[in-house]
């Protein structure tokens, strides 16, 4: 409740501070020769701007919407060793806001979304929250303070942790995603860097985040970690950087003996390739050390003399991966495409602990048309677990939305979402699950509503 009631209250804190929808000038096109306005660099968690006719200062909307969920998963199996799944209907009210504001020296995007729902049946009864903030502050024309937040309460696996702003990069703070099982998920993260400018071209950036996650199922592991790192990156012409990077990454597990640590070094390559494409790549590789419990067998001896066959015992393991990540962002004022690779390490998703995720995803949106958004995405992942004998698991799935503006700041949402993954290509746990949702919304504005 308590961190219910603080994302409410920051979210009309702001919404008070941010009255009027007069244009505000963005920031993401500011330049000068003391600042960076080139692509994004993966390294510093810096995403493509989306682009609008006129940068939005405040936009919030609250709504109704039947939905249909196929196969909800709870954190259980029945008598034959079967994963229950449950197919329901449920009305929801949606609920949020997404505000952008420029001072002389101080940039705020801020995106809040909520939702309160109600089953036919009371158990999956709930409510899902979530708060994305960027806060960036340059005290002089060499420094830059930033500081980025992502917290919130999530109960089902698909729900997607990405803003439509892209206020915050999900991938950059170790977000939980990738759930198995629909159980509530309580998660926060935050990271705070400093970038200083050197000379036009060079410029480094110190920074470190911090990352919790706590699962309701006692069944499940949650995860608490940290990373340091640091970059240095260099312009060498005016569309593209390149740098490199060091990052440290620590994280352990609750319930039990467990904890990862994570060097990692990687290369930097931004390219603006035409006014509207960006491209961003970082290569390198990790050393991960892991320890953790195992079962082992016993020696026969020992076996018959204490009538356990298996014993537990402390593990250490040493892996050596790629850590690469890529994306490609071709942004419009209408319309925004982006793709993007990941092969890194992660913390896992409550059943599988240190993991290799090689995962993409690409999406579209697109508001060309008077009075319509049209919205899809794809995503496909691969988690291989470091410190676990068990088989990997794999999901992908699919989603589409439209939003069409009735007039008078009301708008009708549809959506359709799919998804299916195995866990450890065990038959019993194959599983496919569907959404589908339809309702009405209202939020004043001249451009459709976009909410994915």
């Amino acid at each position: 409740m308590l961190l219910v009631r603080t994302t409410i209250f920051l979210g009309c804190a702001l919404s008070l501070m941010a009255q009027s929808d007069a244009p505000q000038a963005d920031a993401s096109q500011a330049s000068s020769d003391e600042e960076y306005s080139g692509p994004a660099i993966l390294s510093r968690g810096q995403i493509a701007p989306a682009q609008t006719v006129a940068p939005i200062a405040f936009r919030p909307y609250i709504g109704l919407a039947g939905v249909f969920d196929t196969g909800l998963v709870p954190v259980a199996v029945t008598s034959t060793g079967q994963v229950p799944s449950t197919n329901l209907y449920r009305l929801e009210l949606n609920l949020g806001a997404y505000t952008y504001h420029v001072w002389k020296h101080t940039t705020l995007a801020l995106d809040y979304r909520g939702d309160f729902r109600e089953y036919s049946t009371s158990y999956w009864d709930g409510t899902d929250q979530f708060l994305s903030l960027i806060l960036t502050h340059q005290p002089t024309k060499r420094t830059t303070f930033t500081l980025r937040n992502q917290t919130g309460i999530y109960s089902f696996n698909d729900y997607s942790l990405s803003s439509p702003l892209g206020v915050v990069d999900p991938n950059y703070l170790q977000l939980p995603q990738n759930e198995i099982y629909d159980s509530r998920v309580i998660f926060a993260g935050v990271s705070g860097d400093l970038t200083y400018r050197l000379t036009h071209r060079l410029s480094f950036n110190i920074g470190g985040d911090g990352t919790l996650v706590r699962r309701q199922s006692t069944a499940l592991y949650g995860m608490t970690g940290a990373t340091a790192r640091a970059d240095l990156e260099y312009r060498i012409s005016r569309h593209s950087t390149l740098g490199v990077d060091y990052h440290f990454t620590y994280f352990e597990y609750t319930k039990g003996f467990g904890n990862t640590d994570i060097n990692s070094v990687g290369l930097n390559y931004s390219t603006q390739i035409t006014p509207h494409v960006q491209a961003s790549v970082r290569v390198g590789g990790a050393r991960v050390q892991s320890s953790s419990l195992a079962v082992v067998p016993l020696d026969p001896a020992l076996a018959a003399l204490l009538g356990e066959t298996e014993a537990i015992q402390a593990s250490y393991r040493l892996n050596y991966v790629p850590d690469v990540q890529a994306r490609l962002t071709d942004t419009f004022r209408r319309s925004q495409f982006t793709v993007e690779y990941l092969n890194q390490v992660i913390p896992g998703n409550g059943v599988y602990l240190t993991s290799r995720n090689n995962s993409g995803n690409a999406s579209y949106n697109y508001s060309g048309i008077r009075h319509w958004n049209f919205g899809a995405n794809a995503s496909y992942g691969r988690m291989t677990p470091l410190v676990q004998t068990i088989g990997a698991y794999t999901s992908y799935g699919a989603g589409i939305g439209i939003t069409r503006d009735l007039g008078r700041g009301l708008h009708t949402v549809a959506r359709l979402d799919a998804r299916h993954y195995d866990v450890g290509s065990i038959a019993e746990y194959l599983h496919t699950e569907y959404r589908a949702s339809l309702g009405l919304t209202f939020s004043p504005g001249d451009l459709p509503l976009v909410l994915w």
